[in-house]
C-alpha cells in the first residue's frame, strides 16, 4: 500500500502538533506549517494526498491558501477546519459553501479530535468519498488549454497594434 502524504496548515502550535502526532501515529507521512508562505513552500517541493488547513490564519485565510494550493497540485484532497463562532451559526451553510465556491472536500469546526480528523482522512481518500479525478483533471487541462489560447490571441492583437504604430 502506498504511503498517503498529508500536510497540514495551522497557525497554532499545540494543535499542529497535536495533529503531526496523530496522524503519523495512524500511518500517514506528515508535513506540517505554521504560515500560508511555508505551506506554498511545501507543495512546490513535495506532492501531497490531503490537505489540512485552519480557516483562519494571520497572513491569508485557509480558503485562499487552498486556492494556491490547487494551482500547484489540483488533485489534492482538502479539510478547511475553523473554529470562528461566526462559522458556527450556521456550520452546514459554511460548509455548501466552501465545497461550492472553493472545492473543499470537507469543512471541520473546531475543535476536532484526532478520531475525527483521521475518520474525515480516511473517508476522502476512500472510494466513496472521491471525486471522479479523470474529469477534474479533465477540466483543470482544458482551462489551461483555452487560457493558452487565450493569452496567444490577445499577444497576436497586441503585436498586430505595435506594428501599425
Amino acid at each position: 500500500m502506498a504511503v498517503i502524504r498529508l500536510l497540514v496548515v495551522d497557525d497554532e502550535t499545540t494543535t499542529l502538533k497535536g495533529w503531526k502526532r496523530a496522524l503519523t501515529y495512524a500511518g500517514y507521512l506528515v508535513w506540517t506549517a505554521d504560515t500560508a508562505p511555508r505551506a506554498l513552500k511545501l507543495c512546490d517541493e513535495h506532492t501531497f494526498d490531503v490537505v489540512i488547513v485552519d480557516q483562519y490564519m494571520p497572513s491569508m485565510k485557509g480558503t485562499e491558501l487552498l486556492t494556491r494550493i490547487r494551482k500547484i497540485q489540483p488533485l489534492v484532497r482538502s479539510i478547511v477546519v475553523s473554529g470562528k463562532l461566526d462559522d458556527l451559526l450556521d456550520e452546514k451553510q459554511v460548509s455548501a459553501d466552501l465545497k461550492a465556491n472553493v472545492e473543499a472536500d470537507e469543512y471541520l469546526h473546531k475543535p476536532v479530535s484526532n478520531e475525527r480528523l483521521q475518520q474525515t482522512v480516511i473517508s476522502l481518500l476512500s472510494d466513496e468519498g472521491s471525486k471522479d479525478w479523470k474529469a477534474v483533471a479533465k477540466t483543470a487541462v482544458k482551462a489551461r488549454s483555452v487560457t493558452l489560447k487565450a493569452a496567444k490571441a490577445a499577444s497576436k492583437k497586441l503585436n498586430a497594434i505595435r506594428k501599425k504604430r
